[in-house]
């Protein structure tokens, strides 16, 4: 957790500072500096898009827009009156060096990004089972840099590839942040923590554990990667998964019929979970070996297919 944190701070704090920075310095031409400002943006913005802004706050990202025109106006004003071209001689070819480079992360980040928001085939549309606040998704959408299940894709993690397309949900206090604190051990500061979860279709119970304790981050049990769940059957080829429910909190049983009205439990902090929050996934089948030992299927709530730092707002009932 120490290390998460860290290259949160590193990755949305410290980098962007000194790319802002970089930008406001000169150049030896305007034709240079604007290649830098273009790295610099396409870097700002991957980082927008990428980033786990729930950990420090979701505004925290305007905030870095915000700074990316202002820093580019002021190097811009600073330009005004050096030649269009130069040509660099000696280290000054370092800058332009860095700045390609950067381009080009950036723009294979603003590329996954694109790409993330494609919904696979087949996708099983449901009702968002939160509601009541503003739900970030953390992991989400069809590419590995914004949704880390993909990593189950390849062959020796077959047996869990159920959750391909899965997402892992927290709930944002009014300041944008998922806790009270950085990193708390103390569930109850986290956001999510207690809110009840409903059914997200008409189905029936298909299978259900409420028997495991929930962890105080960051403890994991990842023999037992779902934690307490509810396992629901949507349609004939389309379950849905929720996991990492509170200890005793699931109020359904197998075999019972539901409907988006229908509370099954709350959210906990059991099972492969860092901290509190709620894992969904769908798959066309019950699991053979393993809970999530079918073939997945994307998730979309009334169409939309969310994807990491996109905010879920709901009413409560």
């Amino acid at each position: 957790m120490t290390l998460l944190l860290v290259s949160t701070v590193l990755s949305l704090v410290v980098l962007p500072l000194l790319a802002l920075y970089w930008l406001t310095r000169r150049s030896p031409c305007r034709l240079l500096w604007g290649l830098k400002a273009a790295a610099v943006g396409s870097y700002v913005g991957a980082t927008f898009y990428l980033g786990g802004w729930h950990m420090l706050s979701y505004y925290g990202r305007y905030a870095l827009l915000a700074l990316f025109v202002g820093a580019a106006a002021y190097g811009g004003w600073r330009m005004r009156r050096r030649i269009f071209w130069a040509r660099p001689e000696g280290t000054q070819w370092v800058g332009p060096a860095l700045a390609t480079l950067l381009l080009l992360g950036g723009g294979a980040g603003l590329w996954a990004v694109d790409q993330a928001h494609r919904i696979p085939d087949a996708p099983v549309n449901a009702t968002f089972p939160l509601r009541g606040g503003a739900f970030y998704v953390a992991s989400g959408g069809s590419q590995s840099l914004l949704n880390p299940h993909m990593k189950v894709g390849v062959p020796e993690l077959r047996e869990w590839r159920g959750q391909l397309w899965g997402l892992d949900v927290v709930q944002l206090y009014p300041s944008g942040n998922r806790a009270l604190g950085l990193s708390p051990t103390a569930l109850d500061r986290y956001a999510i923590f207690g809110t009840p979860v409903y059914a997200p279709c008409d189905g029936t119970v298909e299978a259900t554990e409420d028997t495991l304790p929930d962890l105080t981050p960051p403890a994991r049990d990842t023999a037992r990667k779902a934690g307490n769940y509810v396992l629901l059957r949507c349609a004939p080829d389309a379950y849905v998964l929720l996991a990492h429910l509170k200890h005793q909190s699931v109020q359904v049983e197998p075999g019972d019929s539901v409907s988006t009205s229908t509370r099954l439990g709350r959210i906990g902090n059991s099972g492969n979970s860092w901290e509190p929050h709620l894992h969904l996934s769908a798959q066309d089948s019950v699991g053979a070996s393993t809970l999530l030992d079918a073939d997945p299927r994307p998730l979309t709530f009334n169409g939309q297919f969310p994807v990491r730092n996109d905010v879920m707002r709901t009413k409560g009932n």
